[in-house]
């Protein structure tokens, strides 16, 4: 035995002294071996030679390459990817475009290949700009549509064209629309086959008859007063302002309108050419301190982490010709693995998901990061999004979506202390926190987050929720939640959302006063009627309003039924509403609840929920009184990357009156 101990000491020791730790700087001019005063040029020789336990430090500059570890590390000698020192790295998608004309006015253009198609991009200074368009938009702002509605007339829309009598002179044949119908829940792209300048006729191939096309998301659908808005975009002609581009790719030939009209060879102009920039199909691969521009970081390995690093634009892309309402494209995706780390990371702008996981990436962990501005296209992506098991999303701050602002439906997940906000910004029908199901139990804790600020935009209608347990949803238990201001209730099921456990939630200001805490809708489908039912509703806090109500239309109410009396299908128990504010409102002790509080002592005990409660039974709402004052979203401050973040993940609007109807 003693043998034994000997020889696996001395294996142990030999692989600590064979690590090795190599350099990589870009702005060398030899051929170097690796070391500091000879170091590689590029990642990619470094990544010919590591070995398990080796470290490659990258020194300052900009790496126009792709992160591809040859070989797996170990769990005791991961290989490493990290800046040297506090060196400043960007690892980069785009490429820079030199070699300006005049092409007229103040349009430039340049030979360059824009290999990716619907993620073609172009940068000016690191900001992303915008494909050529009408109308124009009016600012910076990537959630503004500056849309147009669509004529309403019989014969001017249809599954295959839309009209409008403003549209442009311009054969917009071979452009692509943009359109979000009047249900305003998910928006679509496709390419213009024709144009007829007489009727002012957008035409494109027919839509299928299927969600979310169909009578969903199509001209067909009529509400909020219209047939839904469009913006048209990817002709020459329509370039026309600063900040515009367009490619023509049969001649190869980027045209630009820079801000401000300027000469772009006065300035850092920059184009995507690959799609991701680190891509970590191995095992035991840790990235730190990096940032990426303009490209996606892709796991598909097993027990990688990335910490401390910031992703700009890593998900920017055109959702043309889809056959559905989602891409898998995200700053950073997980399409497969387990027990990956994504910790203390910033990442920012992104036309789809923020973090992606799908359903093969299982046991993995996202902590402490910053996510904001993602989803600018509105359709179903997500600042988180997750449909693995197992997964656990703690401590992240989330801010910015055109749609939803997470969704986790993987089994025996976790999404807890994190701060979510500002969501459904353009589209509706949706919710800060928002799931479809099956209506088998999925066993997910959603508990001590913050969910606030969603109202849809005007062509919207008002449905922007803070917890959304859509159709078929099951298994959730909520609790220890905060959602307020929010403007269609603070709580929503759909047809046959079941065994939902709905505990010790605090909601305020959710909706104007008539609005109900709890909206449901149960229509029959297939000929059968749908209920939601068997959910478990215990204390739980809020302002004055109607509890729940619940429909379809007036063929089938049943409105208080869903919480009181013997045709209830739902536990409803020790919930209470307050005339008068019960908590603080002061910043730094939100939601606390005061100390004469009516709503302390008035809970009912619920083992693994209440557990830790002061006095004779728990309170009611989120927070104990006397106990912890938790707070969520990440816990530091990001420093020394590439780019200063915004601040917008730190907001904390809130909207309380001292006292309610």
């Amino acid at each position: 035995m003693k043998r034994v101990i000997q020889i696996f000491l001395f294996l142990s020791i030999s692989l600590c002294v064979s690590a090795k730790e190599y350099h990589v700087d870009c702005n060398s001019s030899l051929k170097g071996d690796g070391s500091l005063s000879k170091p590689f040029k590029t990642i990619s020789d470094a990544s010919e030679v590591l070995q398990k336990g080796d470290i490659c430090y990258i020194h300052a500059g900009t790496y126009r390459e792709t992160i591809n570890p040859k070989i797996s590390g170990t769990a005791s000698n991961p290989i490493v990817f990290t800046r040297y020192k506090e060196d400043v790295v960007i690892i980069s998608a785009v490429e820079p475009v030199q070699a300006w004309q005049k092409h007229s006015g103040n349009i430039y253009k340049a030979k360059v290949n824009m290999p990716l198609g619907d993620a073609n991009n172009v940068y000016f200074n690191h900001n992303k700009m915008q494909i050529a368009r009408w109308p124009n938009k009016s600012d910076d702002d990537q959630y503004a549509l500056d849309a147009k509605y669509i004529d309403m007339t019989k014969g001017s829309y249809s599954m295959s064209f839309i009209s409008n009598k403003e549209i442009p002179n311009i054969d917009w044949t071979g452009g692509i629309i943009h359109y979000l119908g009047a249900h305003s829940g998910c928006s679509w792209e496709r390419s213009i086959t024709g144009y007829d300048d007489e009727l002012k006729r957008i035409i494109f191939d027919t839509l299928p008859d299927k969600w979310p096309f169909g009578k969903t998301h199509s001209p067909m659908r009529y509400e909020n007063g219209h047939r839904g808005i469009f913006f048209l975009m990817n002709k020459l002609e329509a370039l026309d302002v600063p900040n515009e581009w367009y490619y023509d790719e049969h001649k190869k030939t980027l045209y630009f309108y820079a801000p401000n009209g300027e000469n772009p060879s006065h300035a850092q102009v920059e184009v995507a050419i690959r799609k991701i920039t680190a891509q970590l199909n191995k095992d035991h691969i840790h990235i730190k301190g990096l940032n990426f521009f303009g490209g996606m970081i892709s796991i598909k390995g097993n027990y990688n982490q990335v910490t401390n690093c910031m992703v700009k634009h890593g998900a920017e892309r055109l959702v043309n010709n889809l056959k559905g309402a989602a891409v898998s494209d995200a700053s950073i995706q997980l399409l497969r693995g387990k027990y990956n780390l994504i910790r203390n990371c910033v990442l920012e702008h992104g036309s789809v998901n923020g973090i992606l996981l799908a359903k093969d990436a299982t046991h993995n962990t996202v902590e402490n990061c910053i996510v904001q501005y993602f989803n600018t296209v509105g359709i179903h992506a997500y600042l988180i999004g997750s449909r693995g098991s197992d997964n656990k999303f703690i401590k992240n701050s989330l801010y910015g979506s055109a749609r939803d602002g997470v969704s986790i439906s993987g089994n025996n997940s976790e999404f807890a202390y994190n701060h979510v906000q500002k969501c459904l910004i353009t589209g509706a029908d949706g919710g800060l926190f928002y799931v479809t199901g099956n209506s088998i139990p999925r066993n997910i804790e959603v508990h001590h987050n913050w969910f606030h600020d969603a109202y849809a935009a005007k062509h919207a209608g008002k449905k922007a929720t803070g917890v959304y347990l859509d159709n078929n949803a099951a298994g959730y238990t909520v609790h220890h939640n905060v959602v307020w201001d929010v403007e269609w209730g603070g709580l929503h099921f759909n047809w046959d959302a079941l065994e939902n456990n709905i505990y010790n939630n605090t909601f305020w200001n959710t909706g104007p006063m008539d609005q109900a805490l709890i909206d449901c809708w149960v229509p029959e489908r297939n000929g059968v009627q749908t209920n939601v039912r068997n959910n478990t509703l215990y204390n739980n806090l809020s302002d004055v309003r109607p509890w729940w109500n619940s429909g379809n239309g007036t063929k089938y109410r049943v409105d208080d039924k869903e919480y009181l009396g013997p045709e209830a299908d739902n536990i409803f128990k020790n919930n209470h509403q307050f005339k008068n504010v019960p908590f603080s409102t002061e910043v730094g002790n939100e939601f606390m609840l005061n100390e004469n509080s009516p709503a302390i002592g008035e809970g009912r005990k619920i083992k693994g929920i209440t557990d830790n409660y002061k006095g004779d039974a728990p309170d009611l709402g989120a927070y104990e009184f006397g106990g912890e004052y938790w707070k969520p979203g990440a816990d530091w401050k990001p420093e020394g990357f590439a780019w200063t973040p915004g601040t917008d993940y730190l907001n904390v609007s809130a909207s309380f009156n001292k006292t309610t109807n």
